[in-house]
């Protein structure tokens, strides 16, 4: 999978984690195990009770073993969206 990502590098990358988290970012590294580093990153918490709170974290790497999903973000599509509208219930935790 470490190969895959070569086609994410320097790109806008939204990433679930194992716990339900969503970051987004830009990919700036990875290796062999799957550990992510994102520069300008934020995460999206999801509420339904009000809109998408984003959380700006910066530098941040996110180790291997917790990444569930990653794909490239769509800019156009990404600006488009009204958070504050959006409105949906937090992921919850991969149970193995």
């Amino acid at each position: 999978m470490a190969s895959a990502l070569e086609n994410y590098a320097n790109k806008m990358v939204e990433i679930v984690t194992a716990d339900g988290r969503v970051i987004v970012g830009t990919l700036k590294g990875f290796d062999q195990a799957i550990n992510l580093i994102l520069d300008e990153s934020h995460e999206r918490v999801y509420s339904s009770g009000q809109g998408v709170e984003q959380v700006i974290l910066g530098l941040y790497i996110v180790r291997g073993d917790n990444v569930a999903v990653i794909g490239e973000v769509d800019d156009d599509t990404d600006n488009g969206l009204d958070f504050e509208g959006i409105r949906a219930e937090p992921l919850n935790p991969i149970v193995h």
